[in-house]
């Protein structure tokens, strides 16, 4: 055992662990590369942006993978689409419960006074809250509430309520 351990430290030599080294190292570039293939294939459907992200790896040697890992995308393709379904999903439950929960001709509850308004009303006349208003894309009516238009998916902006009155404090 001795001998085999001697005949093998007098092999390694400083060529030897040279190539060893060159060896590991594209080894370790091809691993990369494959990866970065693999990973953002699941996180962008674009083929231009697939194709830039590879060659950056394959010409600019493994240690550009920190410019990869600030330039790709921070979520998967699947994970943008599940979090879509669980915000449509979440609209079509609002508007099957509150189905289900009102009686024909009966009148709904305004989201911030609770006072009753009419499904056709776009303010409560309370409160002044906007109960609906136009998506900014699609200009289909839609709840003020809603996060996203159900029609076109787009995401709407959080908007200060003009409607409301100001208090004296404010001027």
């Amino acid at each position: 055992m001795q001998e085999y351990i001697e005949q093998l430290w007098e092999t390694v030599t400083i060529e030897f662990m040279v190539k060893f080294f060159i060896a590991y190292f594209f080894v370790v570039w091809i691993g990369l590369v494959l990866w970065v293939a693999r990973d953002i294939s699941h996180r962008s459907n674009s083929r231009l942006f697939q194709m830039l992200c590879v060659l950056v790896i394959i010409f600019l040697t493994p240690l550009w993978i920190f410019l990869y890992l600030l330039i790709r995308p921070r979520r998967s393709v699947y994970e943008k689409y599940q979090e879509e379904i669980e915000q449509n999903l979440a609209i079509l439950w609002d508007i099957v419960h509150e189905r289900l929960e009102r009686a024909p001709g009966e009148m709904l509850l305004c989201h911030n006074c609770q006072s009753p308004i009419e499904a056709d009303y776009l303010i409560c006349p309370e409160c002044k809250t906007a109960v609906k208003h136009n998506c900014k894309n699609c200009k289909k009516e839609i709840r003020s509430s809603w996060e996203v238009c159900p029609y076109c998916k787009t995401k709407q902006d959080k908007k200060s309520n003009p409607m409301k009155k100001k208090k004296k404090s404010d001027y």
